[in-house]
């Protein structure tokens, strides 16, 4: 029972999501409110459900009307496969609820794909951002790939704006892009903190990576690899030279 009363807490509905069931509710679309809600809410569990069965901290779920974002009160420092996995679950479970629900009503694929296409766009903080995100940190250093993936996702987002304004009429569309930027806004400054939160927790705990690198500088640091720093012929390990970072 206890479980289930912290499960609940840690839902949060937005006033624009209340605003988008009532219309929908006004102008006859009950059942097609109901499914579209049902759809986000479960892609979201299904996050959450992953992100428990690897027992990451989940602070809180947020729920919009164009889908919702998953918040972790976690280290930085996570396994490749886990942040893969919790990502990818989501719109996994999207996909099958749609087509269980489809049988009920022939449109419900139809927002589902819309939703899914949003959602995959290489925007943080959709998933498709996170995607991304994940994927360029096995290939570049961490402070790269935080400075990459905010202006991906400005380039990203205006392209999108300026498609909408254009080819489509929707008050909706736009208040929701309008929401977007502020919560892009949010993820920069949160980000700003990110690279000094994972050398910290470099320097605190031990993790293990099955594979290393050799660089010559602290801010080029991967995130799922062993740093091995080369500096004046002196090679150091990275708690060595973390220890030099923070004492100084």
């Amino acid at each position: 029972m206890e479980k289930l009363k912290t499960i609940r807490n840690i839902f949060s509905i937005h006033p624009l999501t209340y605003l988008f069931i009532i219309l929908g509710f006004m102008f006859g679309f009950f059942k097609k409110v109901i499914f579209y809600m049902v759809i986000i809410i479960f892609h979201e569990l299904g996050h959450l459900f992953i992100a428990l069965l690897f027992h990451w901290n989940v602070s809180k779920i947020y729920i919009y009307p164009l889908g919702g974002i998953t918040k972790f009160n976690d280290v930085v420092n996570k396994p490749f496969y886990q942040e893969l996995l919790i990502n990818i679950f989501g719109p996994l479970i999207q996909i099958v609820v749609a087509f269980y629900l489809s049988k009920y009503d022939s449109s419900v694929n139809n927002f589902s794909n819309a939703l899914l296409f949003f959602n995959l766009l290489p925007i943080i903080p959709l998933d498709g951002g996170r995607l991304v995100f994940i994927l360029i940190n096995r290939v570049f250093p961490l402070k790269k790939c935080i400075k990459y993936i905010i202006v991906l996702s400005f380039y990203i987002y205006f392209l999108f704006l300026y498609y909408f304004i254009f080819k489509y009429n929707s008050l909706f569309f736009l208040i929701t892009l309008f929401f977007l930027i502020f919560k892009i806004i949010d993820e920069k400054k949160e980000l700003k903190y990110y690279f000094d939160k994972f050398l910290l927790e470099r320097y605190m705990y031990s993790f293990k990576f099955k594979k290393s690198i050799v660089i010559d500088d602290i801010y080029k640091m991967y995130k799922y690899k062993n740093n091995i720093i080369l500096k004046d012929n002196i090679i150091y390990d990275e708690k060595e030279i973390l220890n030099f970072y923070f004492k100084r």
